[in-house]
């Protein structure tokens, strides 16, 4: 660091860079560009796009998170996740993630098809879980669901 002969403090350059300006930081220039004012219309505008944030339909929003997969494919995705859990193919946390994402997609496409059976339960019970499974519970879990996936009635 360098005084100057105002009394003001700057950083020498670095490298020989003859572009540094010894008589102001960069966060000065930055804080003491004036910036022009908002005008009315600027304002009105900004209140209407944050109103229109705040009051838009929440049911949209709250289902907007909802990309369901035909119950099928998330039927098969839990299968393939239940099995992977079960033949302990992969870590204990990439297996938690497998099955976790698998139930629920499960959840999510048995709420969108409106389709109930113990599987779809089931799968929405543990979605709604916020505590993560042991590895003794993912395998009971996953037996459970197989069982419950084997009847055919949910591709009905």
């Amino acid at each position: 660091m360098v005084i100057t002969s105002d009394g003001g403090l700057y950083a020498e350059p670095k490298h020989g860079n003859p572009v540094a300006m010894p008589w102001a930081r960069p966060v000065d220039i930055a804080t003491l560009c004036n910036a022009p004012m908002p005008t009315t219309m600027h304002r009105l505008l900004l209140l209407l796009i944050v109103s229109t944030a705040c009051v838009s339909p929440s049911v949209g929003a709250s289902q907007s998170w909802k990309r369901a997969q035909p119950l099928p494919e998330a039927s098969q995705e839990a299968v393939t996740a239940a099995n992977a859990v079960i033949n302990q193919s992969g870590s204990e946390e990439c297996l938690r993630g497998k099955l976790s994402n698998a139930i629920v997609r499960l959840s999510n496409s048995c709420d969108v098809s409106g389709h109930s059976s113990k599987a779809c339960e089931l799968a929405s019970e543990l979605a709604g879980q916020e505590s993560e499974l042991s590895m003794g519970e993912m395998l009971a879990t996953s037996e459970t669901l197989l069982d419950l996936l084997d009847d055919s009635a949910i591709y009905d």
